[in-house]
């Protein structure tokens, strides 16, 4: 589909010379008046359109006039000092999250407990950590509770960490 300015300039010498009387024209000459006249148009056009986005109400501003924001700053503060001298509303007592009933260890638990316990302070007096050592103690804390099992880990990453263990690759002896 041709748009209207590429059928207007398919029309050009024709309309150049309907113009112009059938005079022939300078090609600068035809190109004012073919802009002259698409002016006119587009001022015909504009003058259509003009009072159509006139009429449509101005977007409300936005921006708060300095005094308005004062007086806005000056309420917001009373409110606020009124707030804070109010007596604060009783808050219900917090309620403690009981704790939930956790199973007595069972005789292996305590016996995985103590062997990693074992391990761990056998391996401090040595000041070594092997990979046999490392065997025992994962072996050990299969066994034992979760709570058990994160407080031994934390031993032994306390003791590496300050020194008392130094971890030996291989079978080093």
């Amino acid at each position: 589909m041709k748009t209207f300015l590429q059928t207007l300039m398919s029309q050009v010498p024709g309309i150049a010379l309907g113009i112009t009387g059938g005079v022939a024209l300078t090609f600068a000459t035809l190109e004012s008046r073919v802009e002259r006249m698409l002016d006119a148009k587009l001022d015909a056009q504009l003058a259509r359109l003009l009072p159509l986005v006139q009429s449509r109400p101005a977007p409300a501003s936005v921006v708060m006039q300095p005094q308005d924001s004062r007086e806005e700053l000056r309420l917001i503060r009373e409110q606020l000092a009124v707030l804070a001298t109010r007596q604060p509303l009783e808050a219900p007592p917090p309620t403690e999250p009981e704790e939930e009933a956790r199973p007595a260890p069972t005789p292996e638990q305590v016996e995985a407990s103590r062997q990693s316990q074992w391990v761990l302070a056998d391996a401090v007096t040595r000041g070594r950590w092997t990979e046999a050592d490392q065997q025992r103690f994962h072996q050990a804390l299969r066994a034992v509770t979760r709570d058990e099992r994160e407080a031994m880990e934390q031993r032994l990453s306390l003791a590496i960490n300050s020194g008392q263990l130094r971890p030996v690759p291989g079978d080093e002896r």
